[in-house]
């Protein structure tokens, strides 16, 4: 399903009939090629992994769950500030002196962006401008949220502190990206 939205998962069609196929050969060939195969444990013991290799490993992983929470934070955001944060956001923005139609078109417009950049960091095709957007917006409201509200540098639970970790995953997502 994933390969609906461009992504490519490691296990795809011919992968899965590779590994029911499975690894067939004979050994007495293999050897008369002067190829001696090793076993798992001595394979291994060859060749240890480089910290490049476990790093791979740990962050393959990983990029799926990554993208995955990004891509619903900003979705769930959108709905939150829509539904029902709407009266908190809308407070907000009076708090700092925006008022009236201009306060729900804020809240609207910063929802219907969140929206999109989630969208697009679910889509592959269009999730490196999705990150990209991620990191621009979340800038953007840092500011603005200095501008009208800067109390919430404050406030106990962090919504503007909370920027910083959100702008290092996007920039760590912009880095695994590429596939090939």
């Amino acid at each position: 399903m994933i390969s609906l939205l461009g992504w490519r998962p490691p296990v795809r069609s011919t992968a899965e009939r590779e590994i029911a196929r499975g690894a067939v050969g004979n050994l007495d060939d293999m050897q008369r090629l002067g190829i001696h195969p090793k076993g798992l444990p001595e394979f291994f013991a060859s060749e240890p992994a480089s910290v490049q290799e476990r790093w791979f490993a740990r962050m393959y992983l990983l990029k799926p769950v990554l993208f995955i929470v990004l891509c619903l934070f900003w979705i769930s955001t959108a709905f939150v500030s829509l539904g029902p944060g709407w009266d908190y956001g809308v407070g907000l923005m009076r708090e700092g002196g925006v008022e009236g139609a201009s306060a729900a078109l804020t809240v609207v417009a910063g929802a219907l962006a969140d929206l999109a950049i989630g969208i697009a960091i679910a889509y592959r095709p269009t999730s490196r401008y999705g990150l990209y957007g991620a990191i621009a917006i979340s800038f953007i409201y840092a500011i603005i949220g200095t501008i009208l509200v800067p109390r919430l540098w404050a406030d106990p639970l962090g919504p503007m502190l909370k920027i910083w970790p959100i702008i290092v995953a996007h920039l760590v997502a912009l880095a695994i990206l590429q596939d090939r």
